[in-house]
């Protein structure tokens, strides 16, 4: 039942306001100078969780963040690595030096008292990347080493700095500041760095980091696969029952940290179904459990796209696709009911929610992939795209692991994929599956087998290229043949001059152009299933026809220029 859109309560307006207030406040005290002003802002920083003490650090960029850096305790200061400096399994050398040069730059006792806490394999790994380590009571260091050679204040040990002239600076800086720090803890950790593997630490330290990681929602890689499992949308109802109780809007205080990257944030402060929805919400308790559900879900996504939280387009990208697909699903409950929509969010889980999505977006991905295998021509080998350029982008977007819109159906068209993010989207995405699937049944039904088109029939046809054959070349081919009376064989090349003939033919006179027009669409119209346009049918004729004239590619047999043109 079509309901139309309810106007937005004045309770609700109020909610709206305080609510991205509050967003606003979460994004200033991301800033150094919003924690600087507070009472106490040694005690803000570290009372900030470690992902959250991140995102500060990281959207500051060094060497602005460094005066939030320096107060950062052990806790904080892991999980900034655990963030930041890790590709999948492996540690990223260039974001680990970046994060490494900040790190040198803090006062000695600061650093020695990271140094205690932080995880051993992971620091040894770091260092022994970067320097070779050789024990002077055990052997000399080379005579001609590939870094420069740099000997521990102890004496008792000599680096073999690696890498280029300002690494091997960073490096000499941050073991100089470990040995002020506490040079015994230093001998210990050098003798122990020695004897282990590169790979066994960097193995070890995944481990460690992957448990903690899990507590901030970035699971193993095939758990966080779960927010992909699709379910029936019609299994999602919005049952009704009592609101949780919870403290009013401004009991909740303005100090709470939102622990969303500003992306997120900054889209919740706008005005789509999901933000307008969560802006619904007038009990405190509410809002902070779906904040805390959204963080751990965006974190699963990151987990399961394999995305580092440090790659900021990448991060950007899969955080844009995520608010869009809880916009898709908030959408698809309300239709367009601004209750129904805070509805969707008070009794759904914003995981369910974003599932939902998903699978309204998966029944596309599912349709677009059964008409590439489908299609009578996959038969083919080695595989022919006859997709004419609007199908094939629209089919490659919608084939993707994580479907995307092509922006070339938007109105105006653009270039580029974006992320689904309405029904209007669903709805225009599947009228352009539909008409990619009617153009290759129209082919079909001018007589085009799988035969015709074989890559060894493309060559005796003198076609070098088999990715220039399309839909449209073959429909023009044959819409040429038809009207020109050339019988109802299978395609063939054209004769340079039964081209010249069409074209002479069916000059630019409006009477000539719409006598052809009628011609062809007859044509057309026999060669649909069932021998009657569906809308599909009828988008893709048309089309066609206005690629008669003036005269589109054709396959020519010109013994000069064989092929189409």
């Amino acid at each position: 039942m079509n309901q139309t859109r309810k106007p937005a309560s004045q309770s609700q307006v109020v909610a709206l306001t305080r609510y991205r207030a509050q967003l606003e406040r979460g994004r200033r005290s991301r800033r150094a100078d919003a924690l600087f002003a507070t009472a106490d802002p040694v005690g803000a920083i570290r009372a900030l969780p470690p992902d959250e003490f991140f995102y500060v650090l990281h959207e500051l960029g060094f060497p602005e963040a460094l005066e939030i850096l320096v107060h950062g305790t052990v806790e904080q200061v892991q999980g900034a690595l655990d963030l930041a400096i890790w590709d999948r399994d492996q540690v990223s050398t260039e974001r680990a030096d970046e994060w490494l040069t900040a790190i040198a730059q803090a006062p000695f006792e600061t650093v020695g008292a990271w140094a205690r806490g932080l995880d051993v394999e992971l620091l040894a790994l770091l260092i022994r990347q970067r320097a070779r380590i050789y024990d002077l009571s055990l052997e000399e260091p080379p005579d001609e080493p590939e870094g420069i050679l740099f000997d521990t204040p102890d004496r008792l040990f000599t680096l073999e700095l690696l890498g280029d002239e300002q690494t091997q600076r960073m490096t000499q800086h941050l073991v100089e500041n470990l040995y002020r720090a506490d040079q015994f803890m230093m001998r210990r950790f050098l003798v122990g760095m020695r004897s282990e593997l590169d790979s066994e630490l960097e193995q070890t330290a995944f481990r460690w980091r992957s448990g903690r990681m899990a507590d901030l929602g970035f699971v193993d890689f095939y758990e966080a696969l779960e927010v992909y499992r699709e379910l029936d949308p019609a299994s999602v109802q919005l049952e009704s029952g009592p609101v949780a109780s919870g403290q009013s809007p401004d009991e909740l205080g303005m100090d709470t940290h939102l622990r969303l990257p500003v992306l997120m944030a900054d889209r919740l402060a706008g005005a789509t179904p999901f933000a307008r929805a969560v802006a619904g919400l007038t009990l405190a308790a509410e809002v902070t459990a779906l904040h805390s559900a959204l963080v751990a879900l965006c974190n699963r996504v990151l987990s399961a796209d394999r995305v580092s939280p440090g790659d900021d387009p990448a991060v950007a990208g899969v955080l844009g696709r995520v608010a869009a697909t809880l916009d898709l699903a908030v959408e698809f409950l309300s239709r367009g009911d601004e209750a129904a929509g805070v509805a969707a969010v008070r009794r759904v889980s914003v995981t369910k929610l974003f599932r939902l999505g998903v699978s309204l977006v998966g029944k596309l991905h599912k349709l677009a992939r059964s008409l590439e295998r489908d299609s009578p021509f996959a038969v083919l080998r080695p595989a022919i795209d006859l997709w004419e350029p609007e199908d094939a982008e629209v089919i490659s977007a919608l084939t993707k692991l994580r479907p995307l819109y092509p922006c070339l159906l938007d109105h105006p068209p653009s270039a580029g994929e974006r992320p689904f993010a309405s029904l209007r989207d669903l709805a225009t995405a599947t009228v352009a599956i539909e008409r990619a699937g009617a153009a290759l049944a129209l082919v079909a039904g001018l007589g085009v087998r799988p035969e015709h088109i074989s890559p060894e029939r493309l060559s005796v046809m003198g076609v070098a290229d088999p990715a220039v054959v399309d839909t449209g070349l073959l429909a023009r081919t044959i819409l040429v043949q038809r009207l020109l009376g050339r019988g109802l064989g299978p395609v063939e090349p054209l004769p340079a001059q039964a081209v010249s003939s069409f074209k002479e033919k069916f000059n630019g006179s409006t009477q000539h152009i719409e006598t052809m027009a009628k011609s062809a669409a007859a044509v057309l119209q026999s060669a649909a299933p069932g021998g009657r346009f569906t809308p599909a049918t009828e988008a893709v004729a048309t089309r066609w026809l206005h690629g008669l004239a003036p005269l589109g590619p054709v396959l020519i047999a010109d013994r000069s220029n064989r092929g189409p043109r």
